[in-house]
């Protein structure tokens, strides 16, 4: 068993309670490191917390299933700063080449290498869509624009 602490950011915090561990005690300590942070608790099975942490920070307890949940907004924004970061560094390997093609005077690869950083700096116009459309994490990890 672990206990879920429902946080006020919308977060969950996970506790694992060592054996003849005194849950209130615990909970007080928590709350000592986290001021102001708690807004209540509950026991959940092992099971019902995800074993997959990719999208931990969007961890929530909003159902009334024991269960932990995922924000879908925080899923989406927290996949879509990891594809700008994949994205972010295609464009400075990119800008290198850039200079390099600038340096020994070759146009045509100069403007293939232009056109290929417009499209990077398109993505998350073009993606957007497909993000706002999905309706779990699985979804989300079949969105892979680079």
């Amino acid at each position: 068993m672990k206990t879920v602490i429902k946080c006020t950011d919308g977060s969950v915090a996970v506790m694992t309670l060592v054996e003849g561990a005194d849950l209130k005690t615990a909970l007080r300590k928590w709350g000592d490191v986290n001021p102001g942070k708690y807004i209540s608790h509950r026991q959940m099975e092992d099971s019902a917390i995800p074993t997959d942490r990719e999208f931990r920070e969007a961890w929530a307890d909003t159902t009334p299933e024991a269960v932990i949940d995922i924000n879908m907004v925080k899923a989406r924004r927290i996949h879509l700063d990891r594809i700008r970061a994949k994205r972010d560094a295609e464009l400075a390997r990119l800008d290198i080449e850039g200079i390099r093609a600038e340096d020994l005077g070759l146009v045509d690869d100069l403007a293939k290498i232009r056109a290929k950083k417009q499209i990077l700096r398109d993505i998350p116009q073009t993606i957007q869509v497909a993000l706002d459309m999905a309706k779990t994490v699985d979804e989300l990890r079949a969105i892979k624009p680079l």
